[in-house]
């Protein structure tokens, strides 16, 4: 009857398929002893060594142990033993162990690579588990140990031959159930590898890579570098080129009709081609997602192609894709596999060092797409000689212009016309046609960045064109705008795009991201944007530094910085998963720029009382002239403007008021009377709900005066009347004297000045009561002009002169040179030239400190009229020129009529 001794695995003994127990557990082990030893012939020692080890050899303990094992396996014969020895006398072949030494053989002498697979599968067959897996001690645990390996071996050969014959799946499952038990094993790990890589399956390679590198702490980067084999001419690590399959050309397919990026393009030409002194020959480009950094690097590669005949090297590095981004060393080894080179040392220093010996040899030119920083792609770089770089990167990559000395193009968005262009050429003539009623809003919202250019054309040239209304209506919208920007794919929307950027930043870089949205805008100064923080100042600069470098955040101007449109409403949609904190911020930045306007309208007009209070710990503007308050408004003012709104939309009246008060002077003396009308609307309405009868009372007069610069006089008058009522209500005298005041300057633009001096003196009652210096002055000043209309020069001049003494010591300098320029038109009524030239000249002087372009016209047109007087004609047509000069830059046209309205002025 027919028995089978299994080793590879549990020890088992087989009669006619059924297991025969050993009940004896030494006879099971002198069983295994025998059935491993050569020849099943083992010495007495070496029995003594596996079942009693330590112990002086005893031939009777053998002998014994062999007879229950005859018990229990009859079939087992033994004829008389040699001293000192025990042998079984079995057939060979039903031992497991030496059918898989036979069919090893056979494999290594097999004809074909088919006959050597099946011969080794056949050698597996033979395993069913852990060799001597029951069986304790160190000596059977050493001949495990061999046992285990010699499988290991042969699964390796196993699976060479199932890749060889091209039964890769196979071999795959093969290998990936190996390394379940030999986890450890780098050279089945090399054969997954290999495997993975001849079914296409690269992208589960580097995942695979990094949990092993993670469970066992060694480099896997040489695993993925090519066998010997595969270079049949080549040296180690030698870096000529061998042939031209040898030349890598590797970039992906070329942009169509890339539009502009004229000089960018330019640029880097100049730079791979080492035309650039001093530098490298590496280029980064760096911009905003979607600005188009990928497709001006293969523009410019597929240009300079003829240059680098030793081959492109490209690799999109997925630094800012969803995903982990590549790492630098399977790079490093896909590249050296590209380039026919094996390095001499299989470690990251000596691929490095293979690599740039290579390059330094060969004219190579590397595109390194969508680097994340600038260690992402330093080892990838060339050293000096012949090949070259382009890197791309959201990034702005300092590091390789300190050390590299690379150059840096920062790519920013189309202009208008290059975005039209853009969509021409997407979209050919046919459909162009049909978008040609859209291209406004299409180029404003897609806002000069070519993938949401893209993305639209798209979308216009797969649907209808009657759909195309609704298109643009969805992209107009900031609600629906990102969501009309989206193709269903990670390289085709804009969102997602963002996203990945948004998911690189650090926690406090994320939060000022959406914080910004909150500001007004269109730019942020860098005072405005350490009161978001008020407590660190050092983290917002670090944050703003991070945003800057990663093209989330541009800087237009010397610490003035801005959102892209795109970027703003995706930080919108940030902003709005944080709907509790919004109001604090946005009450932080309406609390700085309320009182950064405060302090620079305080220098225009001093005398304005508004109930701002106490700006705490911000920090808070110094003009020290007016002319430095109007450059502040100039620079502000869309950021003011906007807050405005925001306050308004919000329903927070206190800023909508307050802010649209502070900008009153600098709007009338830059000539926005209309832009004071919508905002001091506004300012009304809010001012009703916030503040007192005499803050209402000063919206109205401003109204007034608003009115008054845009030529509707009875709008004035009305406005001005109800701030008298407002003030008379509320007991407010001062609020009744400035109105009174302003009444008497309508009166005599009106022609009355009788009625005009009624107004102002009563105002100068009040004033005196009050104990107020500049309604004094601006009082005495009114009742001297209003002499001066009724002819009356000589009392005229005599409270022209004392207004002027008395403003003269105070900082309303507009008031000082409006009691100026009275006093020098009395003077030329009254024929006294020099001395009108001279007042005139203070005035125009004063007036051009305060950036009051047009009551500087005004002085110069009366100034020409004193010089003629003083018979100086050419030095009075200087003075017109002059005039007319600034009007024109006020947007007048009719300046010959702007003149005589200057002169006929009250």
């Amino acid at each position: 009857m027919t028995v089978e001794f299994r080793v590879l695995g549990p020890l088992t003994v087989l009669r006619a398929g059924q297991s025969v127990a050993v009940r004896s557990a030494k006879a099971r082990e002198l069983l295994a002893v025998l059935l491993l030893a050569p020849g099943q012939r083992a010495s007495h020692a070496s029995i003594m060594g596996h079942l009693w080890p330590g112990e002086d050899s005893n031939a009777n303990r053998i002998r014994q142990c062999f007879h229950q094992l005859r018990s229990s396996v009859p079939a087992i014969a033994a004829e008389r033993n040699e001293t000192g020895y025990c042998q079984l006398r079995i057939d060979p072949q039903s031992i497991d162990y030496i059918r898989f030494q036979e069919f090893r053989r056979t494999a290594d002498t097999a004809a074909s690579v088919l006959a050597r697979t099946k011969a080794l599968r056949s050698a597996l067959d033979e395993c069913r588990g852990t060799p001597l897996a029951d069986m304790a001690g160190e000596e059977f645990e050493r001949k495990r140990a061999q046992l285990d390996a010699e499988l290991r071996d042969a699964t390796a050969a196993c699976v060479v031959a199932e890749l060889e014959c091209g039964e890769t799946r196979a071999g795959l499952k093969r290998v990936s159930s190996a390394l379940t038990h030999w986890p450890s094993s780098e050279a089945l790990l090399k054969l997954k590898i290999r495997a993975l890589q001849a079914l296409g399956r690269q992208d589960e390679i580097e995942p695979l890579l990094a949990r092993w590198e993670l469970r066992f702490g060694r480099s896997t980067v040489h695993l993925l570098l090519a066998d010997e084999a595969e270079y049949p001419d080549r040296a180690t690590a030698d870096p000529r080129p061998v042939s031209g399959c040898s030349r890598p050309r590797q970039l992906p397919s070329r942009p169509v009709g890339l539009v502009g990026r004229r000089s960018p393009r330019e640029r880097l030409t100049e730079i791979v081609l080492g035309r650039t002194p001093g530098r490298s020959r590496i280029g980064v480009i760096s911009g905003m997602a979607g600005v188009g950094k990928t497709f001006l690097a293969v523009e410019v590669a597929a240009r300079v192609e003829p240059f680098f005949p030793d081959g492109i090297l490209y690799v999109d590095l997925r630094g800012f894709s969803q995903g982990e981004p590549e790492q630098q060393g399977p790079v490093l080894a896909r590249f050296l596999n590209d380039l026919g080179v094996r390095p001499k040392t299989p470690t990251m220093d000596g691929m490095v060092s293979a690599y740039r010996t290579a390059l330094a040899a060969r004219a190579v030119l590397l595109v390194l797409d969508n680097a994340r920083d600038d260690e992402h792609v330093r080892q990838l770089l060339p050293g000096l000689g012949p090949s070259a770089a382009i890197v791309t990167s959201r990034c702005q990559l300092h590091g390789l212009l300190i050390r590299e000395r690379a150059e840096l193009v920062d790519l920013a968005p189309l202009d208008r016309q290059e975005a039209i262009e853009l969509l021409r050429t997407r979209l050919g003539e046919d459909r162009m046609r049909v978008a040609v009623p859209f291209l406004d809003d299409l180029v404003e919202h897609c806002a000069g960045v070519p993938l949401a250019l893209g993305i639209m054309a798209a979308r216009i040239a797969s649907r209808p064109a009657q759909a195309l209304a609704g298109m643009v209506r969805e992209l107009r919208e900031e609600g629906t705008r990102l969501r009309s920007l989206h193709l269903r794919s990670a390289n085709l929307s804009v969102r997602l795009s963002l996203e990945t950027s948004h998911a690189r930043l650090s926690g406090p870089a994320a939060r000022l991201l959406w914080q910004l949205a909150l500001h007004p805008g269109p730019t942020v100064s860098w005072a405005a944007l350490r009161a978001f923080e008020p407590d660190d100042v050092a983290g917002v600069s670090n944050a703003v530094d991070e945003l800057t470098q990663m093209s989330l955040v541009t800087e237009p101007v010397s610490e003035r910085y801005a959102l892209h449109d795109l970027i703003r409403v995706y930080a919108s949609e940030l902003a709005d998963q944080h709907e509790a904190e919004q109001l604090p911020v946005i009450e932080r930045v309406l609390h700085f720029l309320l009182h950064n306007a405060r302090a620079c309208d305080r220098k225009l007009d001093p005398g304005r009382r508004l109930p701002i209070g106490d700006p705490q710990e911000i920090e808070v503007v110094a003009p020290r002239s007016p002319a430095d308050a109007m450059t502040w408004f100039e620079g502000e003012y869309s950021t003011l403007t906007a807050s405005i709104r925001m306050a308004e939309r919000r329903g927070i009246d206190r800023y909508t008021w307050l802010l649209s008060m502070t900008l009153v002077t600098f709007q009338w003396r830059s000539g926005r009377y209309l832009d004071a009308l919508t905002y001091l609307t506004s300012a009304l309405v809010a001012a009703r709900r916030e503040a007192g009868p005499a803050d209402v009372s000063m919206v109205h007069r401003m109204l007034s005066g608003t009115h008054r610069g845009l030529g509707n006089a009875m709008e004035a008058l009305r406005e001005l009347r109800h701030a008298v009522r407002v003030s008379e209500e509320g007991k407010d005298v001062h609020g009744v004297a400035m109105s009174r005041y302003i009444l008497g300057v309508l009166m005599r633009e009106r022609g009355a000045p009788i009625e005009a001096l009624e107004h102002f003196r009563a105002a100068l009652s009040a004033f005196e009561q009050l104990g107020d210096s500049l309604g004094r002055g601006a009082a005495l000043n009114g009742i001297g002009s209003a002499h001066y209309d009724l002819g009356q020069y000589d009392e005229g001049a005599e409270y022209c002169l004392r207004s002027l003494a008395l403003l003269e010591s105070t900082d309303d300098v507009n008031g000082q040179a409006h009691t100026l320029f009275s006093l020098g038109r009395i003077r030329v009524a009254r024929g006294e030239h020099g001395l009108a030239i001279a007042d005139i000249e203070r005035a125009g002087g004063l007036y051009q400190s305060l950036t009051y372009g047009s009551r500087e016209a005004r002085t110069l047109v009366w100034l020409a009229d004193a010089l003629r007087g003083a018979g100086r004609p050419r030095e009075a047509e200087k003075a017109i020129e002059r005039a007319r000069t600034l009007m024109r830059e006020l947007g007048e046209s009719d300046l010959d009529g702007v003149v005589e309205r200057l002169r006929s002025m009250p």
